[in-house]
């Protein structure tokens, strides 16, 4: 009798375990659902954020917890550069896949959009001039639309308006609000994309978001300054010096986190975060007294040149951690419709993944607007070689020297010189943008007013023309 009693409760905590296990695997089951073909794609550029202001590549200030804890189910890129160090040609490149040569979105003496017309000011702003996308150029939103996508863009700074170009194949390109000195808000961006998203109904999509707060001028919302720096450290007022500087420039990196905080906490609340692939980078980086200098769009050293990117995958369907392979923002665009299943066209000069290839780099000075430089930059192991159009020739050593304190072409002139032999045939096998089928046409009086007062057309001091500050 005991025997039988005993054998029962043994056959019946055979058959529970039995269930439990079955449980425990259809539970597992559904965690581990199969890869997504046609994930939803959310593209953020953080614009003028260097990328070792934020706490995954070491800031020394709290200015990015959000994007921390996106980082810590993310691949993160510890070397990934832009192809230029300002915004137009930047993110034309993101959007294409190709170097400002080709592409054609650049300062240009004779591009189609002449940015002094509504300004008044010296004749020679009449002059300063460039150009949009050529025509013809297929863009990432194009493509994905073609492909059934959804595809939708916020943007917060004024060269990311609809005039120069980058709103093509956009179903949906808000670049409303551009009016404050700091630009479109962090807030009012994230606002519009969450509308947007929510306006969908179970389709695939591409949102891109521009999120447009570390660029000069530095002003953040209250309450982010002492999210970054000690009462001790805190400014008042207006920055005395570059320390203070540098707290304001943490203070609207922290205050932009918060607001990408803001939707990722809605995409989990939409059930569509675990699901989504997000890549997030920047068009740009921003000097802060390096070399005696400051701002962007003048050079390519490393706090201008190098930018931060994360890449979270869909359902964790690809590897994540630290990478140290080279990237560049022109290699987004194959990477992405590679993995949505989107032909890459033949003309793209990006490559995914990179490999060992070498990255390059350029900087156009601003037409009659004074005295300027250009500069190209080849990046290849860890050497980097730039030279100007005035014959400055600098190497830099990074795996031993990443602040490019000591200058080598003068020790290395051989290596130096073949790096310039690569560099020069890098860019002679990039055909040129076509300039046929471009109009002549004006930015309009509220762009102009925009980029004025955020200091991209800059009123110009006695006896000097004014330079526009990309």
């Amino acid at each position: 009798m005991l025997r039988d009693t005993a054998a029962r409760w043994i056959g019946k905590a055979r058959w529970i375990g039995l269930l439990l296990a079955a449980a425990a695997l259809a539970v597992a089951g559904c965690g581990a659902r199969e890869p997504l073909s046609r994930p939803s794609v959310l593209l953020i550029t953080l614009d003028t954020t260097r990328a070792d202001h934020l706490g995954m590549y070491g800031a020394a200030r709290p200015t990015s917890p959000r994007l921390d804890e996106l980082s810590r189910e993310s691949a993160v890129y510890e070397r990934a550069y832009a192809p230029s160090t300002w915004t137009l040609p930047s993110h034309a490149s993101l959007f294409t896949g190709k170097y400002p040569k080709s592409h054609g979105a650049r300062y240009d003496e004779n591009g189609p959009l002449v940015l002094g017309d509504a300004i008044a000011g010296p004749a020679n702003w009449k002059r300063i001039r460039a150009r949009s996308l050529a025509s013809g150029e297929r863009t990432l939103a194009g493509l994905l639309g073609a492909a059934g996508y959804r595809t939708g863009a916020v943007v917060g700074g004024p060269w990311m308006k609809r005039v120069f170009g980058l709103d093509r194949g956009f179903e949906h390109y808000d670049d409303s609000g551009i009016e404050r000195l700091n630009g479109r808000l962090a807030g009012s961006v994230t606002d519009a994309a969450i509308a947007w998203v929510e306006s969908l109904h179970g389709q695939p999509f591409l949102l891109f978001l521009n999120y447009y707060d570390p660029h000069t001028p530095f002003n953040p919302p209250s309450g982010f300054v002492s999210a970054v720096a000690s009462p001790e450290e805190r400014p008042h007022g207006a920055a005395r010096n570059q320390r203070e500087l540098d707290i304001l420039y943490d203070a609207e990196i922290r205050y932009m986190d918060s607001q990408i905080g803001r939707l990722l906490d809605r995409l989990r609340e939409l059930g569509l975060y675990r699901d989504l692939w997000i890549i997030v980078t920047a068009d740009h980086g921003e000097l802060l007294g390096e070399h005696g200098l400051t701002g962007h769009g003048r050079t390519l050293y490393e706090g201008e040149l190098r930018v931060p990117l994360l890449v979270k995958p869909s359902r964790g369907d690809a590897p994540t951690g630290r990478l140290r392979e080279r990237v560049q923002l022109t290699d987004l665009f194959p990477m992405i419709l590679q993995r949505v299943g989107v032909a890459v066209p033949a003309d793209t000069q990006g490559v995914f993944p990179r490999g060992d290839r070498p990255a390059i780099a350029e900087v156009d000075p601003v037409p009659d607007a004074g005295p300027a430089t250009n500069w190209r930059a080849i990046l290849d192991g860890d050497e980097k070689f730039l030279e100007s159009s005035a014959g400055d020739r600098l190497l830099f050593d990074l795996a031993r020297d990443p602040a490019e304190a000591h200058e080598l072409a003068a020790e290395r002139p051989e290596r130096a010189s073949a790096l310039a032999r690569v560099l020069a045939s890098s860019f002679a096998a990039l055909p040129e943008a076509p300039a046929a089928g471009l109009e002549a046409r004006s930015v309009d009086a509220e762009t102009q007013r925009a980029l004025e007062s955020l200091g991209y057309l800059k009123a110009p001091e006695a006896g000097r023309a004014a330079q526009p500050q990309p």
